[in-house]
């Protein structure tokens, strides 16, 4: 058996349990730290290596969601050439997924990053805030059945924020909030306070708000790109044009850095939101109305149960946004 700590300081620990083949000399663990079509980077315990999904294991996946994403595990070949690619042996189950709808006219669930804690939704306190923008980021992360975390970026530009703080109150659902500045560093304490070794969490949000630069804050290094947003209109580039995990020195944890998107296109399916929130479903069956919206209906007993603190507010607020969106 091989030892485990360096599989836990990237995230394995769900895994555990797992009746499921560890190491041996032809096969090789790894966690994906960045995807380039079919072909993958892996961290794997004697550093960085290459990896493709043959065209065999892609036919096995009925869908694209089901096909290797950053921050999946998977099994390699260990014995491979100078130059080669390694071959994607197995994939391991998920402990989550950030997903949305893929772009296009096609329904299709994209998987954003796997495996991670926490989501960390970044805006700008410039003319990128966008209440209505950022609600739909929130609810992604909702819909994933993720923690999410709204980090407020460029506080150093803009020192009284209260107006905007004031515009998020009805769509937090209690979700933390923070003002923070990449560039001040002021960042760094708030982002380390909810990871911690094999903690991962992704960074979501449109261009120009600071993502890559606060990764970089957080590595210590100039590792991810960054340019400067355009004056007159306070718009970012797309300067990240690809999903990277990335390793934090000193076991501090793992972000996964994304694209910029101009909108969070959410992928809801109705058997999900039932199976994630099985308890308000289950009290609502006791609810007066059978179409109860457990708003201002009498007997109601799903807000009883939030008045005697046996379900939090937070928690109905979110599912009542995510059902209200499949209507």
């Amino acid at each position: 058996m091989i030892d485990k700590t360096w599989l836990h300081n990237l995230g394995w620990k769900h895994l555990d349990n797992a009746n499921m083949l560890l190491e041996d000399s032809a096969y090789t663990i790894g966690r994906i730290t960045r995807q380039d079509r079919q072909h993958y980077t892996v961290i794997t315990r004697s550093g960085l290596k290459r990896a493709q999904l043959m065209g065999k294991t892609r036919n096995k996946s009925f869908n694209k969601s089901d096909l290797p994403v950053v921050g999946d595990w998977i099994g390699i070949e260990t014995d491979t050439g100078a130059e080669s690619a390694a071959r994607i042996l197995q994939q391991y189950p998920r402990k989550s997924a950030l997903c949305r709808q893929a772009a296009g006219e096609v329904k299709e669930k994209q998987i954003l990053a796997a495996n991670i804690d926490t989501v960390f939704v970044i805006s700008g306190l410039d003319q990128n805030f966008n209440v209505n923008r950022i609600e739909r980021f929130l609810m992604m992360a909702w819909s994933s059945n993720l923690p999410v975390v709204l980090l407020l970026n460029k506080a150093d530009l803009f020192p009284d924020y209260s107006t905007q703080l004031q515009a998020l109150e009805p769509i937090l659902s209690g979700s933390p909030v923070h003002a923070v500045s990449a560039l001040a560093g002021t960042a760094t304490d708030t982002i380390l306070s909810y990871l911690g070794p094999g903690k991962s969490a992704a960074l979501v949000g449109s261009s120009g708000v600071g993502k890559s630069t606060l990764v970089n804050q957080l590595m210590g290094t100039s590792h991810m790109k960054t340019k400067e947003v355009r004056a007159f209109d306070d718009k970012g580039r797309h300067t990240t044009t690809h999903r990277e995990l990335c390793i934090l020195p000193n076991d501090q944890g793992i972000l996964i850095d994304t694209p910029g998107m101009r909108e969070a296109q959410l992928w809801v399916e109705p058997g999900d939101i039932s199976n994630r929130y099985s308890d308000i479903v289950s009290l609502s069956a006791s609810c007066k109305y059978s179409d109860c919206r457990h708003s201002q209906e009498p007997r109601c007993n799903v807000r009883a149960a939030v008045a005697e603190g046996t379900l939090s507010q937070y928690r109905l607020t979110q599912y009542q946004k995510l059902t209200a969106y499949l209507i």
